[in-house]
């Protein structure tokens, strides 16, 4: 496909006549420097679009003009085009530009990642890699080979890993095993890059760097003698060069903090390009020069930061309704608003800052709303209040009174008005629960934890009921007395406890609770003794006792309520009163106490339910999967109002009709602003909570001053996202992370997978297949496609040497797809598929490689071994395990537990759960053998021999699983050292959808103390697989974990004695 470019194109050799008249703007980091092939010229992306310079600076001029992201060029060995990846159709092709004429050529139509690299020496076909069919276990990509002619890609070898790079003769790629991280700083392990070369000719490979730090972004000199190659081994990514034939290596450059990134050379070999700061920079390799470029560009070219104004009318993150019932406040994009409720209609504005506002909160007059907000770089709360006598609704006033109420160093969140309106609770930091005196302004500390969870006023004031974790992370419920301080744990249950909820006559509490595995379900505790005495027919009595009583003429409406708690034993009145499988996710009590509304997904969506204290009457109120969050009753206990999918809506307690208050309202986005207001989200975000107080001896206070002025030279959300992970590498961390908010492209399409893979053979008509991956469309019994046969059309579009076959498939996931087949012996007939997604295709081709593992392990050990892989440590996974423990190990004598490539999770102690218990009886029935009724067990188990394959892509939990089975001296361990990439985190949501992990939780091994992070688990039998492993099948590690498995269960005892004699 060839795109008009909307662009200043060149013809030829571009030559660079600066206007001195033209405003100029100084073009700050740029990216992805690629010069041209005789060294004069350099390419470069800025603002997410390709630019042109003199490689000795100067005005640059643009090359494209276009909404997508375009990056990483490269050039061709003529000079006469430029390939470079672009997200224009939703995720990174590889696409063409034409210097003559400015036309642009899409050469890559897959609906994953696809990224150019370079290009083969004729000039004919691009280089670029991609992970499309998917080695089997989907550690890195392969390097595929585009004509431009058109055609299928091709793989250029059957290896995988990245970045490459092709010899100028063509017949060596120099390749990385294990990138690492560009942005990282500082890491040593096993998980780092190594540079490998591959003689395309001899098809023999060879190893060029072995060190503990990253060796990455092979080049090539002229001449094919010396690779120039980055690497970290003295401590900054600095560049280097190898002689090939004697593998001496020679340092180029000397950075010291801010090292090189994304380097290329020129083909003549004249000057190496590169990013260093926010610099482009050029290297002679010849005589070391390094020189740093000053680059402009027209004023009148350069994208300008833009705002916008968006239309509100849903989105709502959260909301308080006013005690008197008639406004309501909502938060959208960090923004407070308010109107009127329930009918809704035009909202106020607030707040106007781009920090967001959060913990609304209102006092019990109506009159005030306080939230935390963290303007001015801190986070503390303020109070608004019409400034107006006449008028004091905050919908209705002509001025707003904004004041601030707590001014910290620790963010001040979560604000809870007290009933009596005199007093605000709060959280500061973590862990401290604060309560400020409204009229003296004095603040008091009622309690200091490292983990303070949710909080809430007892009716009369004088209580709170709170969540807190303690050391073993365990949440409990406590009653804590505002007067004196005490605080009694009112749940004292070893599962976590949350979201305590006051009934409004101050009876009654209920909370969430996990007593019945790991879902949470509903737990009511009735705070006096002699009301948990009643049955539920004294309860009635008392009611109609209440409802006959005469009322005296002048009878207050609201009586005070008075809260009584009789903490003795008070744990034990606790009372279960929902147990469903799929658990509740969030709780409201109602105002008499009686009722509770509650989100549930137990019936298979998650919607609203209603229930009696006592677990009767339950009723269902929402259908179809309203996902209701944030539950408040009216004060007549009529009406449940919640948030679903944004909005503020209600429904009666008896059932009925979902209502929405629809509103309406406009605000402008300053997106620079805002990205400002996003790093700095960040940045605070982990000097809060990182695990490390002295992250990892990195100065974190100066690393904000150091990335915060890149970004006013960003305009791109991929730029934005590039200087958040350069602050976040500093920290040499595992589980640290930015995602940028999600976009959609109408033009995005999935691509259809077959369920094949295709031969680099492109000797024919049509496509080779390879091989068919079984549980495919391909593999159905009615298709039945196999190797050695040729996909000669798809859809009635033949397919020839200039035909994608990728684009064909493109859009047909699920579609009947017509296939005309020719078999090896000339015949010929249609197959009609429904393609699979490439996630369907990618598990399928995961199941595959199981398989065939275990049917090895069983072949060769004769059937006397057993094996499991454990893709991840999710609760899904153990149930997986536990299933293939009884499926294909039953009756083995040992067991090999692979979590290669295991991401992690946290389901470490249920697997240790079933791999240490310990036969203390055995049964024995008439005419049976020794055996364990698995009916007594909590977990099914394995007491035989194990052993446990891991490597440097087996991360986080499955690193802890693995230290777990050294430190017990359960097993074995063969492979490759782990990552040592160990810490719990989560992540926090900011205003536009983007997030950041919070990684908050060490790891440290028991007998040693050893922080798992930055030290991966060392196996007993360190065993490296090799890059053609991949295409000879072989699997070093599995080999060496059933030799030394064998020799084990040899001599291991029996699970159970011989049979003994019955004793009488």
């Amino acid at each position: 496909m060839n795109l008009p470019v909307r662009c200043f194109v060149f013809a030829g050799v571009t030559l660079f006549l600066a206007n001195a008249c033209t405003a100029q703007t100084t073009v700050r980091f740029a990216r992805y420097p690629a010069p041209s092939p005789d060294g004069k010229q350099i390419a470069f992306s800025w603002q997410g679009d390709l630019w042109l310079v003199s490689s000795a600076g100067g005005e640059a001029k643009r090359l494209t003009v276009h909404e997508g992201y375009d990056y990483a060029p490269v050039w061709s060995p003529d000079g006469s085009k430029i390939a470079f990846t672009s997200d224009r159709y939703g995720n990174d092709d590889v696409f063409v530009l034409n210097l003559r004429d400015g036309t642009i050529q899409r050469l890559t139509y897959w609906s994953g990642r696809d990224r150019a690299l370079g290009w083969m020496p004729d000039g004919k076909a691009v280089l670029f890699d991609s992970a499309r069919e998917w080695e089997p276990y989907g550690a890195e990509p392969c390097v595929y080979i585009a004509p431009l002619k058109g055609g299928t890609p091709c793989r250029l070898h059957d290896a995988t890993g990245t970045p490459a790079a092709l010899s100028p003769d063509g017949n060596r790629v120099a390749f990385v095993r294990r990138d690492s991280s560009w942005w990282r700083k500082g890491y040593r392990g096993s998980a780092t890059g190594d540079i490998w070369l591959h003689d395309l000719k001899s098809d023999q490979f060879s190893r060029l760097t072995q060190t503990d730090t990253s060796d990455t972004f092979p080049l090539w000199s002229p001449d094919g003698k010396i690779l120039y190659f980055l690497s970290e081994r003295d401590g900054t990514y600095n560049l280097w060069a190898m002689d090939i034939a004697s593998k001496a290596v020679k340092q180029l450059t000397r950075y010291k903090g801010d090292g090189v990134r994304f380097p290329q050379i020129a083909r003549n070999g004249s000057l190496i390009a590169y990013e260093q700061g926010m610099d482009i920079c050029t290297l002679n390799p010849a005589n070391g020069e390094i020189k740093v470029l000053t680059i402009t560009a027209p004023a009148a070219d350069v994208r300008k930061p833009q705002g916008s104004w968006m239309q509100v009318r849903g989105d709502v993150s959260e909301y308080a309704i006013a005690p008197n019932g008639k406004e309501v406040a909502f938060v959208v994009r960090g923004e407070v608003f308010v109107t009127r409720y329930p009918d809704g209609g035009t909202a106020r504005r607030i707040t106007e800052t781009v920090e967001p506002e959060y913990g609304l909160t209102w006092s019990p007059d109506s009159k005030s709303l306080v939230f935390a907000s963290e303007r001015g770089g801190t986070t503390s709360l303020y109070l608004v209040t019409s400034d107006d006598p006449e008028e004091p609704r905050l919908r209705r006033t002509p001025k707003l009174k904004t004041e601030r109420l707590t001014n910290a160093p620790l963010p001040d969140t979560s604000p809870v008005f007290s009933p009596d309106g005199k007093k605000i609770a709060f959280r500061r930091g973590n862990g401290y629960l604060v309560v400020l005196e409204l009229e003296t302004k004095k603040e008091r500390t009622l309690l200091q934890h490292w983990n303070l969870g949710q909080f809430v006023w007892s009716p009369d004031s004088r209580y709170l009921a709170l969540e807190m974790e303690d050391n073993e992370y365990n949440s409990d419920i406590y009653i804590l007395s505002i007067e004196d301080g005490k605080m009694v744990n009112i749940s004292r249950h070893p599962n976590n406890d949350t979201n305590p909820s006051w009934s409004a006559d101050g009876r009654a509490l209920a909370f969430l609770s996990q007593r019945d595995g790991r879902n949470f379900n509903i737990c009511y505790l009735f705070l006096r003794k002699v009301d948990d005495e009643k049955s539920k027919a004294d309860w009635q009595d008392e009611e109609d006792a209440k409802h006959d009583a005469p009322k005296k003429p002048d009878e207050k409406k609201e009586s005070k309520v008075e809260v009584h708690i009789d903490f003795e034993d008070i744990h034990d009145r606790v009372r279960q009163v929902t147990r469903y499988v799929g658990g509740v996710q969030e709780l409201a009590v109602s105002p008499d106490g009686k009722k509770i509304a509650f989100r549930s997904s137990y019936q298979g969506q998650s919607d609203l339910y209603v229930i009696d204290w006592d677990g009767s009457n339950e009723k269902r109120l929402t259908t179809g999967g309203t996902t209701p969050t944030d539950l408040r009753w009216s004060t007549d206990g009529n009406t449940i109002t919640f948030l679903s999918k944004g909005r503020i809506s209600r429904i009666a307690a008896a059932g009925g009709t979902v209502q929405a208050t629809d509103f309406s309202a406009q605000m402008r986005v300053d997106y620079a602003a805002e990205r400002e207001y996003f790093f700095d989200a960040v940045w605070r975000t982990i000097n809060e909570v990182f695990y490390d107080p002295q992250f990892h001896g990195t100065d974190w206070a100066a690393m904000r001053l150091k990335y915060r002025p890149y970004l006013q030279h960003v305009t791109e959300d991929r730029d934005f996202s590039a200087v958040v992970y350069m602050m976040l590498g500093e920290l040499n961390s595992s589980h640290v992370g930015y995602t940028p908010r999600s976009t959609s492209n109408p033009e995005s399409t999935e691509t259809g997978m077959l369920g094949v893979v295709w031969s680099n053979r492109r000797d024919g008509e049509g496509l080779l297949i390879e091989s068919v991956i079984p549980d495919t469309p391909a593999a159905r019994s009615d298709v039945n496609l196999k190797p050695g046969e040729r996909i000669l059309a798809i859809n009635e579009q033949r397919i020839t040497e200039t035909t994608n076959a990728w684009q064909l498939l493109n859009g047909t996931v699920g579609e009947k797809t017509r296939l005309l087949v020719r078999a090896p012996d000339g015949t010929e007939r249609v197959a009609t598929v429904r393609p699979i997604s490439p996630t369907d295709f990618r598990r399928a081709r995961y199941d595959d490689w199981v398989k065939r593992n275990r049917k090895w392990v069983e072949e060769r050990s004769a059937g006397t071994l057993g094996y499991v892989h454990i893709q991840g440590m999710g609760e899904l996974n153990v149930y997986e395990f536990i299933r293939q423990l009884h499926a294909v190990a039953a009756g083995k004598k040992g067991l090999l537990i692979d979590v290669r490539f295991n991401g992690g999770g946290w389901t470490t102690d249920y697997l240790l759960a079933i791999l240490m218990a310990k036969r203390h009886a055995y049964t024995l029935s008439r005419g049976g053998e020794p055996g364990y009724p698995q009916d007594r067990l909590p977990l099914y188990v394995w007491t035989k021999p194990i052993a446990v394959l891991c490597n440097e892509r087996s991360f986080s939990n499955a690193e802890i699983f693995t230290h777990a089975i050294k430190t017990l001296k359960r097993g074995p361990v063969i492979g490759m050292p782990t990552a040592g990439g160990v810490i719990s985190t989560g992540r926090r949501t900011l205003i536009d959808g983007s997030s950041v992990a919070t990684p908050g939780r060490g790891w440290f091994t028991i007998d040693r103390g050893v922080n798992m992070e930055h030290n991966g688990a060392v196996p007993d039998y360190v065993v490296e697989d090799m890059p053609q492993d991949l295409a000879e099948g072989r699997d070093r590690q599995l080999e060496k974990a059933v030799q030394v498995l064998m020799d084990i269960v040899r001599t291991a005892p029996p699970e159970f004695p011989a049979h003994p004699p019955v004793v009488r």
